[in-house]
């Protein structure tokens, strides 16, 4: 299972048995076990207690290691390891229990004087428990800081290009409270040309191309859906020139968002390709997350008949619309997985509809995924949802 998981780019693949020791890993390397790996392949591992025990501190990771969090987040992450500190006392021998299990009971502190522990260290990762490593608490080393030096990289200016490969337009102000809106809240009404963070640009381009014909329709699908005008018409016979959607789109090699690089499944062998994002269910009144992967980025422009009585108040509108071309897998009604929080899919595209042209502004997690063949020999996608990345 490990040798077929696509890892995000943001994380280490790892290479050599856990049998072998753990002395050999680093903060980046306990960080993609802790999260991306240990909740797929210790389930079949470790008896329940101890599974159940472990996650805990698993989900704490996931609210704690963000470089941007909240003081909800702070609060959750405190109260996972309080549990998984507390029932290790019941499972495992107290010679197990280091004074390094003590400290994750201070981190919430720590954070609030200092800020997210991503931006100034990830010796945690190193030091977790006795559980999985024999922690010697007199080396010289023991708290070791790993300073982010990639985090004081200016993401966030935007410098105007003049390359044929690169492109910067200019956009309303971007406001962060309404991207993350945009990506939590799937009630929202999103439609493709909203504020991207400065981080996005320049973008990086292919040659202008006409969208294929097989996905054409369901762009113009998108278009008649968002925008509420179901008279659009198809650029091939159109009775005005004000009133279709044109073919032609420019693909994006790559797209930033506040730190977290989104590609197509052609680049980079898949890695970041794989994303959710959360969708309304058919009552209206609950999220569901779907599984999908990228298949390409794309620019594509679209203004709206002048005629529209609510874009004729607006002062500017912007006719660029970045989206992803996204097919959706199946969710599997199979809960097996629920405690770690683990998705299972099922290993085919489900068919394409308009809802394969994705905002990425809607774009709420980056994902891991790894192959996985039931009891009846059914191959079927593990997928495990990674926290959300954002610099601010």
């Amino acid at each position: 299972m490990a040798e077929t998981m696509v890892v995000p780019m943001d994380y280490v693949v790892l290479k050599l048995k856990i049998e072998k020791g753990f002395p050999y890993m680093k903060s980046d390397e306990w960080k993609s076990w802790v999260l991306v790996y240990s909740p797929i392949m210790l389930k079949a591992i470790l008896p329940i207690e101890m599974f159940r025990n472990w996650i805990s501190f698993v989900d704490a990771c996931h609210q704690l290691v963000k470089p941007s969090i909240t003081f909800s987040d702070i609060d959750d992450g405190h109260k996972f390891l309080q549990e998984f500190c507390t029932e290790c006392q019941h499972i495992y021998t107290p010679t197990i229990l280091t004074c390094n299990m003590h400290l994750h009971l201070h981190l919430c502190k720590t954070i609030c004087d200092f800020g997210p522990v991503y931006r100034y260290w990830l010796f945690g990762f190193e030091q977790y428990n006795g559980l999985l490593k024999n922690v010697n608490t007199n080396r010289k080393d023991s708290f070791e800081v790993t300073y982010m030096n990639s985090f004081v990289q200016d993401t966030f200016k935007a410098q105007p290009s003049t390359s044929k490969n690169a492109i910067t337009f200019p956009q309303r102000p971007f406001r962060l409270s309404a991207f993350i809106q945009a990506y939590s809240n799937p009630s929202l009404p999103v439609l493709g040309n909203e504020s991207l963070p400065p981080s996005a640009f320049p973008l990086h381009i292919e040659p202008p191309s006409a969208i294929s014909d097989v996905d054409y329709p369901h762009l113009l699908d998108y278009y008649k859906v968002a925008y509420c005008m179901p008279n659009l018409e198809g650029y091939q016979h159109p009775s005005s020139p004000f009133s279709f959607v044109d073919n032609q789109i420019i693909k994006l090699k790559s797209i930033n968002l506040l730190g977290q690089v989104y590609k197509g499944c052609k680049y980079a062998s898949g890695c970041s390709s794989f994303v959710q994002s959360l969708f309304l269910g058919s009552q209206g009144n609950n999220r569901l997350a779907y599984t999908g992967q990228i298949q390409y980025l794309f620019l594509h422009s679209f203004t709206p008949p002048v005629n529209n009585t609510e874009l004729q108040t607006r002062v500017v509108y912007q006719d660029k619309h970045v989206f992803a071309f996204v097919k959706w897998f199946q969710i599997e009604h199979d809960c097996s997985r629920e405690l770690e929080s683990v998705d299972i899919c099922s290993a085919d595209f489900i068919a394409c509809d308009f809802e394969c042209i994705l905002p990425v502004h809607r774009i709420s997690s980056v994902v891991a995924t790894c192959n996985y063949k039931t009891s009846t020999n059914n191959k079927k996608i593990l997928v495990n949802a990674l926290p959300h990345k954002q610099y601010n």
